[in-house]
């Protein structure tokens, strides 16, 4: 059984950099995750490759309330020693609301040495990916990990803050999501989960370059079955990251790729492998 730190529709998310200003953002982004459990193991050894595409948006429907919406659809495989497993559709559907409590660039008219901005508000995930998990039925994939979603409707809680000096910024995010018990008594284990990335910004004619430099962490309590403890489930990873972004007026284009540094998933059965992120958005 994968761990609930996977790739599923469970996993944290990493938002990656995007403008800190007041512009509307819309766009589209691809993630790829590779999994491998059981890896000294030439009978049990599984491999899952996730490729998560989202239609993400960010709105400021009022001053200093920011919402942001993802609409992923996935395309997922399970490699075993047997059979190769497929499933691809719809995702679970995320939408948070963040309030700006704290912004130096609106709040004081004359300009600052350092400029913060401090955000927190929360969310829900809505259970709109299938999931179809009965562990007696070969034909399926036994896994409640390898789903289209969780079946559940969970609720998110997220703080986003940052420091910029001139050119130089240190970006952070922390995440803390609360799962429900779905249809089928199966509950995934509560998660924390974030971010803290130092970037620069170079201007480039009309194109601003930033690249960045950070970690990405998450911690998974064990799941829940019937309301039995699943003893080999949960986990924490912490990943290296390194991106660059591209920004002009009305695009931003970002690229991500994230390298397991320290982890223990699943009792350490499953091995998280390199991930990366694209994001492409139009500014309005």
């Amino acid at each position: 059984m994968a761990c609930d730190i996977c790739g599923c529709a469970n996993s944290g998310s990493y938002f990656g950099l995007m403008p800190q200003s007041h512009k509307s953002v819309v766009g589209l982004r691809y993630q790829r995750l590779h999994f491998v459990t059981h890896p000294d193991s030439k009978v049990l050894r599984t491999e899952e490759h996730f490729n998560v595409g989202e239609v993400y948006a960010r709105l400021f429907p009022i001053k200093r309330v920011q919402v942001m919406t993802f609409v992923p659809y996935r395309i997922d495989k399970q490699v075993t020693s047997a059979d190769v497993k497929k499933q691809n559709g719809l995702g679970d559907i995320t939408v948070l609301a963040n309030y700006n409590i704290l912004n130096t660039f609106m709040d004081k008219e004359a300009s600052s040495k350092f400029n913060h901005t401090l955000m927190v508000g929360g969310g829900v995930k809505l259970p709109t990916g299938n999931f179809k998990f009965d562990e007696n039925n070969t034909l399926e994939v036994a896994n409640a990990n390898f789903q289209l979603g969780t079946g559940s409707t969970d609720f998110i809680v997220n703080a986003f803050y940052t420091i910029n000096k001139d050119q130089w910024g240190l970006s952070t995010n922390i995440s803390r999501k609360f799962n429900t018990v779905n249809s089928q008594g199966y509950r995934f284990g509560d998660q924390v989960f974030g971010t803290i990335e130092l970037y620069r910004s170079f201007n480039i004619g009309t194109v601003s370059l930033t690249p960045s430099l950070g970690v990405y962490g998450e911690h998974a309590d064990h799941g829940k079955q019937h309301g039995q403890v699943l003893d080999i489930t949960g986990g924490r990873m912490l990943n290296a990251t390194a991106g660059v972004t591209f920004f002009t007026n009305k695009w931003t284009l970002g690229i991500n790729a994230q390298k397991p540094v320290a982890q223990k998933s699943a009792s350490g059965h499953v091995i998280a492998k390199e991930r990366v992120l694209v994001q492409l958005g139009f500014l309005f």
